[in-house]
């Protein structure tokens, strides 16, 4: 698969030439949740200024606004093209419907979130009322992209933007130092003409090949040089992650294929998604769900009301409505027994209990601390994000205070800094190190 370099953190820059051409970002970590699985991801780098979008596993198209100009464009890296969304209209969405609901309050990735419902009439493409519940904070510049873009009348970034329990939620929130020139064009890129738009964006599934109908409304496969690989025979092909996609029968069964247009899992299951990272199947049928390696093997029986993709060795499942970890040889190392296990890495996890946080040693499963209205793992290290009574600060693996609750905003630790705002009205961010010391911001860069 083609990797974009589309990130520099700060803590990799190392001349002061280098910061002058970057700037902080947020970046925000979406998952899309439908039907109470994970298991695809939108990514998005938000300023004041700018905002730049991924919302393909691949990468293979990035979208970058420019606020300031309303300018908008689709950038595709594998052909080394871009297409103009928006050239500068400032669009007019006072027509639809928005209610901001008071005394509503959640705290997502770490930061408090308001309520607003957003609210869609029927017209000539659909007969049914759509109703969107969009968590946003304000501590973050909005965010919007393609047919999203009516969520720049918010006013602050939507964590989370449901429709009956569907949609994206964030699942992390980090601040990273990008180049300036990853938002814009660039020089080497040449415009899209207007008949590659429309093959691209309608029915592109992966570079050099793309989805065909028939007069049935079956789906087929074909190359760049209009050869066919699939007889048409499904009721719909996904995108290609990695050289693989989801297929669809007209019984909403769920199977995969190859670039050749090999079926290297039946069409049989209700529910199938692809991880590239983990080259694997998430696979379940009858609300059981387990997976599968990248040929199709077992990987993890389908026994399960909920099982996660691996993550530093172990996944989370769900038995009886009770969460717990099992590592990838389905041994139980933390018992189902928890309401939400929140997050994981291979030393703690959280869990939450009415919207509190605790956090656990996975080593003896000993509760460590407890009653937070938000707890947070670092990548690495044992300091952890946690917020009560609407501030932000750090404990240690005792559960002891190491620095004082007094940021309107702050995140995780990475490379021993961190970085806080204690005002929670502006974007006067900084560094501190481990003890709570206030890092300057070339050292930071360092």
């Amino acid at each position: 698969m083609k990797k974009l370099t589309l990130t520099i953190a700060a803590v990799c820059l190392t001349s002061l030439t280098v910061l002058a051409q970057s700037t902080k970002f947020f970046r925000i970590d979406y998952s899309v949740h439908a039907e109470e699985l994970l298991d695809d991801h939108v990514r998005a780098w938000v300023n004041k200024d700018f905002t730049r979008i991924s919302y393909t596993h691949d990468e293979s198209h990035v979208e970058i606004t420019n606020k300031k100009s309303n300018r908008t464009f689709l950038l595709i890296p594998q052909s080394q093209e871009y297409l103009i969304l928006n050239d500068g209209v400032k669009n007019d969405y006072s027509q639809i419907p928005i209610q901001y609901i008071k005394g509503k309050e959640k705290n997502i990735a770490g930061y408090n979130c308001k309520l607003a419902l957003i609210t869609f009439e029927p017209n000539e493409d659909t007969d049914t009322r759509i109703e969107l519940e969009v968590w946003y904070t304000e501590q973050i510049p909005f965010v919007s992209w393609s047919e999203y873009n009516f969520l720049e009348m918010l006013p602050g970034a939507p964590l989370s933007i449901m429709v009956a329990g569907n949609g994206f939620m964030a699942s992390q929130v980090k601040t990273e130092e990008l180049a300036t020139s990853l938002f814009e064009i660039p020089e080497d890129y040449s415009p899209m003409e207007v008949d590659s738009a429309v093959g691209y964006t309608e029915n592109q599934v992966a570079e050099g090949r793309y989805f065909f109908v028939d007069e049935h409304g079956s789906y087929g496969l074909r190359n760049e040089n209009n050869e066919v690989i699939i007889q048409p025979k499904y009721a719909n092909i996904g995108y290609f992650q990695d050289g693989v996609a989801i297929v669809y029968d007209s019984a909403d069964k769920q199977g995969a294929i190859n670039l050749q247009g090999q079926e290297i899992i039946p069409v049989q299951y209700d529910y199938l998604t692809y991880s590239e990272d983990d080259a694997k199947f998430l696979c379940g049928n009858d609300d059981r769900y387990g997976l599968l390696d990248a040929d199709g093997n077992i990987f993890i029986p389908a026994k399960y009301e909920m099982i996660s993709f691996p993550k530093e060795g172990l996944l989370q499942f769900t038995i009886n409505n009770k969460m717990g970890l099992m590592n990838e040889k389905e041994q139980i190392i933390i018992p189902a027994k928890y309401e939400m296990i929140f997050m994981h890495n291979k030393d703690y996890f959280v869990t939450m209990v009415d919207l509190t946080y605790a956090l656990h040693s996975i080593k003896d499963n000993k509760k460590i601390a407890s009653g937070y209205d938000y707890l947070g793992l670092p990548d690495q290290g044992n300091i952890f994000l946690a917020q009560k009574n609407g501030k932000f600060g750090y404990i240690d693996n005792t559960g002891k205070t190491v620095i004082p609750f007094k940021f309107a905003t702050a995140i995780p630790f990475e490379d021993n800094m961190a970085m806080v705002s204690e005002d929670e009205d502006s974007y006067d961010y900084y560094f501190i190190d481990t003890k709570g010391q206030k890092i300057a911001a070339v050292e930071a860069a360092m």
